[in-house]
């Protein structure tokens, strides 16, 4: 599975939608009246997060073309698998969410990865059935990032190398099995036939600084994770999520899709949801707006100061399909690993 480049609506199903031909015009509300009332963004996260920040540019930019005003609100009360009971609130919300008033921020397939680790059906009653992705609008990807002054080295041939004659003696930083970073490592060394010792770590922050600090030797990063520690010397980045090359200054990294046959989903894919109970008709022109939105010439430009940042623009049946593909993924490795929750 590959992931699309940005694609405008044109046609029958632009007018249809109503969407606006530049992201300055403004949307006409569906012959029903949707919406006559403010949009929630709802992020499960904090103020100033990745999301948060991400929720509020789109927030502002699809407020200047929508008929009203789309509204960022921020809920840390969720557990680690946030999303998925996140979702089960918005559904508790009656007509509102079934109108298609509360969408919310999750990222692909981290979210997945939660189906993989743990039985969240039972944790929540969610299923992916529940998940009704509007559109996914952004791709950040993950890095194998290690220490600067690893043994082996500064190149993945070197690593591959290393990892393969000396099995077991590179130290992993881990937040455990579960999170999209960890089954992204995972994906990556099974391709490449590295065995390691995983050591858990932390948070993504305390993985990234325990590498730079050279307490461990791998982990998987973001690019604004190991960013400060990049420009410090301290870490050099070794493979990245993905076909395409990375821009400068990480152009000689090498993109994991060249070395495998199959497409990498361990990216950070920014995405909207809503209710599952929403109608398509609600939910497509919740995607035309959102689709515009992400079209705008400012937002573009904040968005893209991102570090290899890339704008796609999956509509809600390919948002949907990349977190199946995710699912699929996730589960066939943690099978090979012993450590898919339905088989214990």
């Amino acid at each position: 599975m590959q992931m699309k480049r940005r694609v405008f609506l044109s046609g029958a199903t632009a007018i249809a939608l109503a969407a606006p031909a530049i992201a300055q015009d403004m949307m006409a509300p569906l012959e029903s009246g949707f919406p006559s009332q403010p949009i929630v963004l709802m992020v499960i996260d904090s103020p100033g997060s990745a999301d948060s920040v991400f929720a509020s540019q789109i927030a502002e930019a699809a407020s200047r073309i929508s008929p009203q005003p789309v509204v960022v609100q921020h809920r840390e009360d969720f557990t680690n698998f946030g999303t998925w009971e996140g979702i089960a609130w918005i559904k508790e919300q009656g007509e509102i969410a079934s109108e298609g008033y509360i969408t919310y921020v999750l990222t692909i397939p981290d979210a997945m990865v939660d189906m993989a680790a743990i039985d969240i059906e039972d944790m929540t009653g969610m299923t992916v059935d529940d998940l009704n992705t509007v559109i996914a609008t952004e791709r950040v990807p993950f890095f194998l990032i290690q220490r600067a002054d690893a043994p082996w080295g500064d190149t993945l041939e070197e690593f591959v190398a290393y990892g393969q004659a000396n099995p077991g003696a590179i130290r992993h930083i881990t937040g455990g099995a579960g999170g999209g970073m960890d089954a992204a490592m995972r994906f990556w060394l099974g391709n490449l036939g590295v065995t390691v010792t995983d050591v858990i770590g932390g948070n993504p922050g305390e993985r990234a600084l325990a590498v730079a600090s050279g307490e461990g030797d791998i982990t998987a990063s973001p690019p604004d994770v190991l960013g400060p520690h990049y420009d410090a010397g301290r870490v050099e980045l070794l493979l990245g999520a993905g076909a395409e090359a990375f821009p400068a200054p990480w152009d000689a990294v090498v993109p994991s899709e060249t070395l495998m046959d199959s497409a990498d989903p361990f990216s950070q894919t920014r995405t909207i949801g809503t209710s599952p109970d929403v109608s398509a008709e609600h939910r497509d022109w919740l995607y035309a707006l959102f689709s515009a939105a992400a079209q705008d010439p400012e937002y573009v430009t904040r968005r893209t100061q991102i570090a290899a940042l890339q704008m796609v623009d999956l509509d809600p049946q390919e948002s949907k399909e990349l977190a199946m593909y995710g699912l699929d993924v996730s589960v066939n490795m943690f099978k090979e690993l012993g450590i898919y929750w339905g088989d214990q």
